[in-house]
């Protein structure tokens, strides 16, 4: 219990964090180096999960596909969705991936789901909606229709790539493809940050270096970490039922720290979005 719960806590920090840390350095460069420190946290965690014991053998033209999905578009939508929008609106609309995860599912022919579910993924769909159009363009709090409809193409792009990644993980481990994943996008994402770095630019380069060893160290690996901890011990419905708690963490913590006061309709979609994802698990739990 106490490690979804952490893992949630970590997640949902992760959004202001970043969002922090955008606003004093250039977004490319921040997701290169949170990246690089991403990919250095889960080869530890590879080694360690392997004990001494050779790596399996690796299907690259899978891996690279998957790495290019998931880890440089998904990366890059995320960065500029992020960058023009809200930590509210963020977190929410990220809370709404299974809802994208099981239209692919049906649209490819990989999971059928029951009328009821999809009853709720439509209410968690209007919440959704819902948040995409809260804030159009609202200069004070950094939100745009621009950046919630980017980041819902981030979503989506994640969403597709863990349904092409299910058969692989069948037979791959988990956190060894992740760690690949990640070192595969490397060279795109420094790619794109080297003609914009300026770090003599940086007012404050402290700040900046917590915040990206936050979003690289303990987001993506102290996090993935105690995620399969809690799937090993809750199992992998359970465990992602505390996912919900994200937006509610991130929303929390983008209130007081920077000052993103919730509105009614952002509060309403957020509601319905996790409100949804709870009845689509009941619904797939029952059936």
């Amino acid at each position: 219990l106490g490690a979804a719960i952490g893992c949630a806590v970590i997640w949902g920090v992760n959004v202001p964090v970043m969002k922090a840390g955008l606003q004093e350095v250039d977004p490319f460069f921040f997701n290169a180096a949170r990246l690089t420190l991403s990919a250095v946290a889960l080869g530890l965690l590879d080694a360690a999960e392997r004990r001494g014991r050779p790596a399996p053998p690796t299907p690259w033209r899978k891996v690279v596909l998957l790495g290019l999905l998931s880890s440089l578009v998904y990366q890059v939508l995320f960065l500029v969705g992020m960058d023009a929008t809200s930590a509210g609106n963020t977190a929410i609309i990220v809370s709404s991936g299974p809802l994208w995860t099981a239209v692919i599912e049906r649209v490819m022919g990989v999971d059928r789901h029951s009328l009821r579910a999809w009853g709720a993924l439509a209410v968690a769909f209007i919440g959704t909606l819902l948040v995409t159009l809260t804030g159009i363009d609202d200069p004070v709090e950094g939100a745009s229709l621009f950046g919630n409809l980017v980041m819902l193409a981030a979503m989506g792009t994640w969403a597709f790539a863990s349904v092409l990644s299910r058969p692989l993980l069948e037979t791959f481990p988990a956190t060894r493809l992740a760690f690949l994943a990640v070192l595969v996008s490397l060279p795109g994402h420094w790619a794109l940050a080297a003609p914009r770095l300026d770090l003599a630019a940086v007012e404050r380069p402290l700040f900046v270096a917590l915040a990206i060893a936050y979003s690289g160290v303990l987001s993506t690996g102290i996090a993935y970490a105690l995620w399969n901890r809690s799937v090993k011990d809750l199992g992998a419905a359970r465990t992602a039922a505390f996912s919900n708690l994200v937006p509610v963490v991130a929303l929390t913590v983008a209130w007081v720290f920077l000052h993103e006061a919730p509105r009614p309709l952002q509060l309403t979609g957020g509601g319905l979005v996790v409100a949804g994802l709870l009845m689509w698990r009941t619904a797939r739990q029952s059936t």
